[in-house]
């Protein structure tokens, strides 16, 4: 399960400045769009992959609410928030399409894009099976810093999920998982 997927029910009551109408209309530009440029649950990964990398995903990555019109009068806290959230679906989606030199994806990259709800063991496996490569370590850990990042932004949501990502991103910066990495 997504930890993110908290995120859509929101903030909105905490946020103060621009008019609701204003930001709800940003924010759902920007989920939209995000949307399109990031991989969801049940779709084909290689051609959400594929679709991610095209030049308007990647300008829009690059700064997100610049092409918005919508976003152009919100306030700077909800600037940051949503530039929060597609900094975090970002790091997610380049782990999730990110093949090793050996062709296979990153463990943990099943993790973040799954309807199956996930047990502490699903967790510390592919957080275990990662610590196989350096490139999979670096992109895990970006990852999981995104998401610890933003779980600011929510209310409520699963302490599980979040407990695991800080003890997950711990190990992945330890020692004993380094010593494990091959390229």
């Amino acid at each position: 399960m997504k930890f993110f997927t908290a995120i859509v029910a929101l903030f909105t009551a905490s946020v103060i400045a621009a008019p609701v109408s204003t930001f709800e209309q940003c924010q759902k530009e920007v989920f939209d769009v995000t949307s399109a440029c990031t991989a969801e649950v049940g779709e084909d990964r290689v051609q959400a992959c594929t679709d991610s990398l095209s030049e308007k995903c990647q300008n829009f990555f690059k700064n997100p609410l610049q092409y918005i019109s919508e976003c152009k009068n919100i306030s700077e806290q909800e600037k940051i928030y949503l530039k929060d959230f597609v900094s975090e679906r970002h790091a997610d989606n380049n782990l999730y399409c990110h093949k090793k030199s050996d062709g296979q994806y990153c463990p943990f990259g099943d993790v973040l894009i799954t309807d199956k709800v996930l047990s502490e063991d699903d967790f510390k496996n592919a957080i275990n099976a990662t610590c196989q490569s350096n490139e999979c370590i670096s992109l895990t850990i970006e990852s999981i810093k995104n998401t610890i990042s933003a779980s600011k932004y929510r209310k409520e949501g699963p302490a599980t999920y979040l407990a695991w990502y800080k003890n997950g991103l711990e190990y992945l910066q330890s020692d004993a998982c380094l010593a494990q990495a091959t390229a």
